[in-house]
């Protein structure tokens, strides 16, 4: 069995393990577009953004508050409507043997505006980044208050994606894919010039966090704002009392292609049906 072959197969036996219940750390509640029926219990007393330029409209080569774009599957883009502005764009049609080259040499200092052109792609695409890792884009760490419930929603143009609210006890390393499994793999392996050992259940991220409540959003070949069906997150709940930072993790994946992001929110809110034994 190839590298290439183990990396797709302990991809996939990890993401099944994203996508179940992990004990008290874990909650999945579908996003649906916002309405009148999907709004927290009183919006008009929420806090401010805790997600540092959630619009994406500021920064240089890269949005300030974000991970570094690579410039091949992750692009910092001006909307085609001028009056959105700033968004980013995924491209999950690139292969991962291109992108774990290029990634490689992005840890090693390489800038994004230097990514080099697409290679074409052959169906049925499986190798992928689609099809195998998904095109991950995180915020940089923000403050979580003990005992404070938040409220999430994000602007999605194109298939669906998965969103993260991932808490910490500790602040963790914020460098281009510090938190990819299978890409730390790739790059140990070109160090040490042969294939690493993996267990059963290899997860696609490393675990580091205490806490992680998730919403899906997108399906629309149109802009629309999700939220989490009126479902609150609560990251400080009975099971991760420790729970100090957020991050919010972006992430695309299957069906190979396009996949557009803006005004991404998570906003302090009142909860007045908070308990000790609240889940997520």
């Amino acid at each position: 069995m190839t590298f290439g072959m183990r990396i797709r197969l302990g991809f996939l036996a990890g993401f099944l393990t994203l996508l179940g219940a992990v004990s008290g750390m874990l909650a999945f509640w579908p996003g649906q577009p916002l309405n009148a029926q999907s709004q927290p219990p009183d919006l008009s007393k929420a806090g401010p953004n805790v997600v540092k330029n959630g619009d994406f409209e500021t920064g240089e080569i890269t949005p300030t508050g974000w991970q570094s774009i690579d410039g091949l599957c992750v692009h910092w883009a001006t909307d085609s409507d001028p009056k959105r502005g700033k968004v980013i764009r995924f491209d999950t049609d690139v292969t991962q043997a291109q992108a774990y080259e290029w990634w490689a040499k992005l840890a090693k200092g390489a800038k994004p505006g230097d990514a080099p052109k697409k290679l074409p792609t052959i169906e049925p695409k499986y190798d992928t980044i689609a099809g195998l890792d998904g095109a991950w884009f995180w915020s940089d760490y923000f403050p979580i208050e003990k005992g404070q419930a938040y409220w999430l929603t994000i602007d999605v143009k194109g298939p669906a994606i998965l969103v993260w609210l991932v808490g910490y006890n500790e602040k963790g390393s914020e460098a281009f894919g510090a938190d990819a499994n299978a890409f730390q793999e790739y790059l140990k392996t070109k160090t040490l010039q042969k294939p690493l050992d993996r267990k059963r259940n290899f997860d696609p991220f490393i675990n580091t966090y205490s806490f992680r409540g998730r919403m899906d959003a997108g399906g629309a070949n149109e802009w629309r704002t999700y939220s989490r069906k009126g479902k609150l997150f609560r990251p400080t709940g009975s099971a991760t009392p420790n729970v100090k930072w957020g991050r919010i993790l972006i992430y695309p994946y299957w069906p190979p292609g396009e996949y557009f992001v803006d005004n991404v929110r998570l906003l302090p809110v009142p909860d007045p049906d908070a308990r000790p034994d609240d889940e997520p």
